[in-house]
């Protein structure tokens, strides 16, 4: 049966993020500003000077240059696949939307861990705050040991101060993309447990908390890992955006976010196959897709490192 690959890019485009929700309410969507493989975005440029009693006349005039924020997407390619005779005596759909589904569940996980790494590189020391909490085993990097201390309710109003400071838009909301196990030790700050106590919170029954000083969490598996330097530097990854020098000292990170300072696009879907290859003995399929992700401010204005203390 040939492949319709119309439907399969249908397909994609449901479902390629459907799991990684931060990916799709976080950040400015850049999709149509996509122009090959590089996203142009008009800057603003500098204010305007106020001056107060003016009694010069005529006023100085002044000009405004204005800039073009760009960024590249990168092109995230799916290994081929082989769907042949031998597995399915015939080929069938169910067959081949099994293979799709495999391809696309570790391509959103991918296209995640690239754009969190991506977001939360370059932070600057003064965003990035430490946890305050208890010191725990219960959520810890991959390659960590030890102890960690756990983030608390006093580490978001933290948080919240540094991005009040900053002026950033009003309108803006505010989301924390926060690693599961840091997720359920924070849930454990007493300051928060009361909230949750003989069901005074309305989310008391399901035992969740959505938001926390208004800060919307995003639960994922895997968020950021920052080595253990006095000023936590996030750590080097590879295609796949897992850490690729791993320590026993890597602390997890939770990125807190303004909605309107960090962006993605996601660009080009590509199928490609190729069906009854007499050498396979069957199709060989494969997925590649165009994305990327940027900071909105070069300076990284909108967005806080809330990293584990060891």
């Amino acid at each position: 049966m040939a492949l319709n690959k119309e439907l399969w890019l249908q397909t994609i485009q449901e479902q390629l993020f459907k799991n990684d929700e931060f990916l799709n309410v976080v950040g400015l969507d850049h999709s149509s500003y996509v122009d090959n493989r590089t996203v142009h975005i008009p800057q603003a440029g500098s204010n305007p000077t106020i001056s107060k009693n003016l009694t010069v006349f005529p006023a100085p005039v002044g000009s405004r240059t204005d800039a073009d924020l760009t960024y590249n997407v990168d092109l995230f390619y799916s290994q081929p696949i082989r769907v042949g005779i031998d597995e399915t005596q015939y080929l069938s759909y169910d067959k081949r939307s099994s293979v799709l589904s495999s391809h696309l569940k570790k391509m959103r996980n991918v296209i995640g861990n690239n754009t969190l790494y991506t977001w939360g590189g370059g932070v600057p020391s003064t965003s990035i705050i430490r946890t305050s909490g208890t010191a725990t085993a219960k959520a810890l990097a991959p390659s960590a040991t030890g102890t960690r201390k756990d983030a608390t309710l006093e580490d978001f109003f933290t948080a919240n101060s540094i991005l009040d400071m900053q002026d950033l838009n009003p309108a803006d909301a505010r989301y924390a993309i926060i690693p599961a196990n840091m997720y359920w030790a924070l849930i454990n700050d007493s300051n928060i447990k009361k909230a949750l106590e003989w069901g005074s919170s309305p989310v008391a029954p399901s035992g969740k908390v959505p938001m926390i000083s208004g800060i919307t969490l995003l639960k994922r598996s895997t968020v950021t890992v920052w080595d253990n330097t006095s000023t936590p530097v996030i750590k080097t990854v590879d295609d796949e955006g897992t850490p690729s020098s791993p320590a026993t000292s890597d602390n997890l990170g939770i990125l807190i976010v303004s909605e309107s300072y960090v962006s993605k696009a996601l660009g080009n879907i590509e199928v490609y196959t190729e069906d009854k290859n007499p050498t396979y003995y069957g199709d060989i399929m494969s997925v590649v897709v165009a994305h990327g992700a940027s900071k909105m401010r070069t300076a990284g204005e909108g967005i806080v490192a809330l990293v584990q203390t060891a």
